[in-house]
C-alpha cells in the first residue's frame, strides 16, 4: 500500500516539473523502431494477464500467506524506489504525441485529488486517460511484469518481453527506464529470497547480502515459515462423499 500511495503522490506532485520545451531525449530503440501508440494495449493486456496468473498462484498454494507476504515485501521495496526515482529525476515525455494536462500548482487539495483519481486504476492506462506526465525513470509497468512472472513458468517470459517490447514501441517509457525496471525488480525478488534462505540455513549473520539496510526485516517476515518446502497448489477436486442425506465435495489435490 505504502509503495503504490507513493507512486501517485510522487505523479500528483512531479507532472508540474516535467520539462514541457525539450524534445524527447536519443534513444536507441527509438531510432530504430517507429512509433506505434496502440502497442501500450498489448503491454497491458499481458500485464493483466500476468498478474492474474501470480494471484492464482500465491492464494493457491500451500503455504499461500508466506508466499503473499514476500511477494508483497518485494513490490513494496521497488516501487518505493520507483518513487524515489520519479521524484529526483524529471525528463522529456519519449514522445511528442504524449499528452500531458496542462501544468497548474503544487497545492495540497491539486495532488490529493489527482492522488484519489488515479488510485484505483493502478497505473493501467486502460481504467483511465493518462494526463499526468513524468513517471518515466524506473518504468512500473516493468517492475509489475517482472515481479508477476518470476515464479512462473517459461512461456511467461515470452510474454513479459513481448510485453516490454510494446512498451517501446508505444513510447511510453525509455530504454533506460526499462533496464532499471527489469534490474530493480529482479534484483530485490532474488536478494530477498537468498537472504530467506540463508536465515533457514543459519548462515544470516555471515552472507554479504545481509549487509543491505532492509535486511533486518528478514527475520521478521520469516519467523514463522518452514525452513524449506516445496512449491505445491491446492485445488480442490469433487468428490462424492456421504455426510447425512447429502453429497459434499471434499476432497483436495495439490500438485507441481
Amino acid at each position: 500500500g505504502f509503495g503504490w500511495l507513493s507512486n501517485e503522490v510522487a505523479l500528483a506532485w512531479v507532472h508540474e516539473r516535467v520539462p514541457d520545451d525539450y524534445h524527447p531525449l536519443p534513444d536507441l530503440f527509438f531510432s530504430h523502431f517507429p512509433e506505434i501508440r496502440g502497442a501500450i494495449r498489448i503491454a497491458e493486456y499481458i500485464m493483466i494477464i500476468l498478474l492474474v496468473s501470480a494471484l492464482l498462484v500465491m492464494f493457491t498454494h500451500q503455504h499461500r500467506w508466506i508466499v503473499i507476504r514476500r511477494t508483497f515485501f518485494c513490490i513494496a521495496m521497488a516501487y518505493s524506489f520507483r518513487a524515489l526515482c520519479v521524484t529526483i529525476f524529471q525528463v522529456p515525455v519519449p514522445s511528442v504525441n504524449t499528452y500531458c494536462a496542462p501544468k497548474s500548482n503544487s497545492s495540497f487539495e491539486l495532488v490529493a485529488g489527482r492522488v484519489v483519481k488515479m488510485f484505483w486504476s493502478a497505473g493501467i492506462e486502460q481504467l483511465r486517460p493518462r494526463e499526468l506526465c513524468g513517471d518515466l525513470i524506473v518504468s512500473g509497468h516493468t517492475l509489475t511484469i517482472f515481479t508477476a512472472f518470476l515464479p512462473l513458468s517459461h512461456i511467461y517470459h515470452i510474454l513479459a518481453f513481448t510485453a516490454l517490447f510494446s512498451i517501446l514501441l508505444a513510447r511510453k517509457h525509455y530504454m533506460i527506464d526499462i533496464v532499471l525496471g527489469y534490474t530493480v525488480s529482479t534484483r530485490i525478488f532474488m536478494e530477498y529470497h537468498a537472504l530467506a534462505a540463508s536465515y533457514h540455513n543459519g548462515t544470516f549473520e555471515t552472507n554479504p547480502l545481509s549487509w543491505s539496510w532492509w535486511s533486518f526485516l528478514i527475520p521478521y517476515f520469516e519467523s514463522d515459515a518452514p525452513s524449506n518446502f516445496h512449491n505445491h497448489l491446492l485445488l480442490y477436486n469433487r468428490s462424492t462423499t456421504r455426510v447425512g442425506a447429502k453429497n459434499v465435495s471434499i476432497k483436495k489435490r495439490s500438485f507441481e
